[in-house]
């Protein structure tokens, strides 16, 4: 009995993993813009106890784009210190600056937040290095569908709003062409807008008073005529306080009191669990490269009590307030 208890003993050992697994998670932006925050609380639930999760933040929503290769090589040189058992890239600009580094690297690579189409880059930057993630979209469709329901309308002006980065203008090309095929049927006359400046913005907000809603989507690198960034919860608090016309978001990081009212949201949670079972998967044994591509999980309608309350509006049974 002691032998095949030894025996036994050591068959778990060399099945169990016996070290701590090192994953580098590399930003697109910062770890206190909201998406961030939200999608690494969702990999840190999901990746378990004997993973080390690294970060590395390429803060390219406060830092202009000359410096946006530098911050790629200073994320080169954590990873080759680190020698990490998985590489996680948050959103596009980490995709398509690290994906041309790690090409020809021996990796599993999981990304998340994915605007563009991956696809093309994988394509381009064909390696050694092993391949998938989650994408995300803007839930256009669904958006007006329930904002036209909401406010009774059968016919509907609405005015989206973006700032003028990469994965803004990204997102702007994917409504857009949904608009184009979808506009007979949803009966939305919808004007999309990207800005750079404040003051354009702002404009574009006074301005609004003939359309029977705003959509504010992307806001964190609007600029002021100094080129400075101006930090996004003054964008998106002036925008509260200075429109005339309902507010709604397509990221639940702009919903709340003193924000837009409510909307069909992304969650930085979900794409981070998704994610997260992604990367699990891959150190259970399975390569990147053989775990489909997908599309993270639809969003939720959510609102805030406070701005329903203001604009006159009657939350949907099926909405959740956050208030």
């Amino acid at each position: 009995m002691k032998l095949y208890l030894q025996i036994l003993a050591f068959y778990l050992m060399s099945v169990a993993p016996t070290w701590a697994a090192d994953v580098l998670l590399v930003q697109s932006y910062h770890k206190e813009y909201g998406w961030d925050e939200s999608y690494i609380r969702g990999l840190e639930s999901t990746l378990g106890d004997d993973v080390t999760l690294h970060t590395f933040e390429m803060d390219t929503k406060r830092l202009p784009r000359s410096q946006f290769d530098a911050q790629a090589d200073k994320a080169l040189a954590l990873y080759q210190k680190i020698s990490p058992e998985v590489v996680v890239l948050g959103d596009d600009n980490a995709l398509s600056h690290m994906l041309p580094r790690l090409r020809n690297k021996d990796i599993d690579i999981v990304f998340l937040g994915i605007n563009s189409n991956p696809r093309r880059l994988m394509a381009k930057y064909a390696g050694t290095a092993r391949v998938t993630g989650v994408l995300e979209r803007p839930l256009f469709a669904r958006s007006m569908k329930e904002m036209s329901e909401l406010l009774g309308k059968d016919q509907m002006k609405v005015k989206i709003l973006f700032d003028a980065g990469t994965t803004a203008t990204i997102a702007t090309d994917h409504i857009t062409n949904q608009y184009e095929d979808l506009k007979q049927q949803l009966g939305i006359d919808v004007t999309i807008e990207n800005h750079r400046l404040f003051s354009s913005w702002k404009n574009s907000v006074e301005q609004s008073d003939d359309y029977d809603a705003i959509v504010v989507g992307l806001y964190q690198i609007i600029r002021n005529e100094s080129d400075k960034v101006v930090d996004a919860n003054k964008v998106l608090s002036w925008t509260n306080e200075n429109s005339e016309t309902p507010l709604f978001g397509f990221w639940d990081f702009s919903v709340g009191k003193g924000q837009t009212a409510g909307g069909v949201v992304l969650f930085g949670e979900s794409q981070g669990i998704q994610a997260g079972k992604y990367v699990n998967r891959v150190l259970a044994g399975e390569e990147a490269s053989e775990i489909s591509v997908i599309h993270g999980k639809k969003g939720r309608a959510i609102y805030s009590a406070t701005e329903f309350e203001r604009w006159g509006l009657t939350p949907p049974t099926h909405w959740r307030n956050i208030d």
